[in-house]
């Protein structure tokens, strides 16, 4: 059995980084595993033995020819119909027609190149289709599948490709094409699968829960004595808020060392609160760094608690993840599907309107509170084996997608 799995760019660059746990459990389970990125990238990820890369889209910002949109007419109707359906009158607008016209002639140029690239390759009974995000590949495989019915295809939902709000459009184009031929949606967060549900309940069959998760790089430990350990994770991107925890630290009262990952367009602006903060206080802005390195810095470092500030998340953030699945209490605003891994047993959730003197308030209090004991660093981790260690989620998913495949070829 093959499975195809379509991504944006995976494994050029340093996206989708999440697929890095993915993927080795895919490797074991089928035969073959052929990667389709429609974007390329600096790089290219290591691989296991039987995964192959093919890029079937040379130019994914092509436009089609008027030879192509006469041809692939039909194609541009279910198109239009479907952002009928999805924007109303937003559609007529004039700030989007060009925009929307342009996203359209990009899909036939690419429909015409898997019709004559990827179809011939495909054979339904040897052949599982799993689009990463219910995106582009997501359009281009219900606008193939609409001349080509024996064809089938999953997909995952994580955060911008499921949020309508996200969009600048406020609607996800081409959604409605989408969710009428894809076989299943799996969202990778209980508020993901929460929203899809009330947005769009015609297919609510569809839907299905599949978290992510992480893979098992040993334990962490406490610092036990001297400033609190504090690690962070995140790009420094407004949406993420990280210069809130900075402004945390400015109102803490007793000795801390801060630790964050990530590099970003607020750098600038972390750099300088950072260099504002009271001496008790002391930070290593480790910049971008791959997720080897970061790892590896958790296996060789004492580690008291980790935070994330985040406004939007879309699923349950790997960086909570793996920061659980080595034991480390965590401490979280609400947002997105992060609730799904914050509980009694993992740390503190904080609202997402929280207030900077709020977190200083929960990090000077983190010593005299019961995150600070060995058990509750064992409760972290045990949560983390139950719903997110890469192995039990990833096999699980796809003993889903087999038997999913199996009833369609039955």
């Amino acid at each position: 059995m093959e499975l195809w799995l379509f991504t944006q760019s995976f494994p050029y660059g340093r996206g989708e980084a999440f697929l890095e746990n993915e993927l080795p459990v895919l490797a074991k389970r089928f035969g073959k595993v052929k990667l389709f990125p429609m974007h390329g990238g600096e790089g290219m990820r290591p691989l296991p033995g039987n995964v192959e890369v093919h890029r079937l889209i040379e130019d994914p910002f092509a436009r089609a020819s008027p030879g192509q949109l006469l041809r692939y007419h039909r194609a541009l109707l279910r198109m239009s119909v479907s952002l009928w359906k999805d924007m109303g009158t937003k559609l007529f607008q004039r700030r989007w027609r060009g925009e929307l016209r342009s996203i359209m002639r990009g899909h036939v140029h690419r429909l015409a190149v898997l019709e004559r690239d990827l179809l011939p390759q495909y054979r339904p009974k040897e052949v599982v289709l799993y689009s990463y995000w219910t995106h582009e590949w997501a359009t281009l495989l219900a606008l193939l599948k609409a001349t080509q019915p024996e064809l089938r295809f999953i997909s995952r939902a994580h955060g911008f490709d499921l949020y309508e709000h996200r969009h600048t459009l406020g609607a996800i184009p081409f959604r409605t094409l989408q969710l009428r031929a894809v076989e299943k949606i799996f969202c990778v967060s209980g508020a993901g699968l929460d929203h899809i549900r009330a947005a769009h309940p015609a297919h609510v069959a569809k839907y299905e829960l599949s978290r992510l998760g992480t893979r098992d790089h040993g334990l962490s430990w406490p610092s036990g004595s001297g400033p609190l350990q504090l690690a962070s994770c995140a790009h420094v991107a407004p949406v993420k808020r990280v210069p809130m925890i900075a402004r945390a630290l400015a109102l803490v009262n007793k000795p801390v060392c801060w630790t964050h990952f990530g590099d970003g367009p607020e750098m600038p602006l972390l750099r300088e609160l950072a260099a504002q903060l009271p001496t008790h206080v002391t930070v290593d802005l480790k910049g971008a760094a791959d997720n080897a390195a970061i790892m590896r810095w958790y296996q060789n470092n004492p580690v008291d608690v980790f935070v994330l500030t985040s406004e939007l998340e879309g699923g349950v953030a790997v960086a909570l993840q793996e920061a659980a699945s080595f034991g480390i209490p965590l401490i979280a605003t609400d947002s997105g599907g992060v609730r799904d891994i914050m509980n009694e047993r993992t740390g503190i959730l904080l609202a997402k309107e929280a207030s900077a003197d709020e977190l200083a308030k929960v990090i000077d209090g983190f010593r005299q509170s019961p995150m600070a004991t060995a058990e509750f660093r064992a409760g972290v981790r045990a949560f983390w084996e139950e719903n997110f260690r890469a192995e039990v989620t990833f096999n699980r998913f796809c003993d889903r997608l087999l038997e999913l495949h199996a009833s369609w070829n039955g």
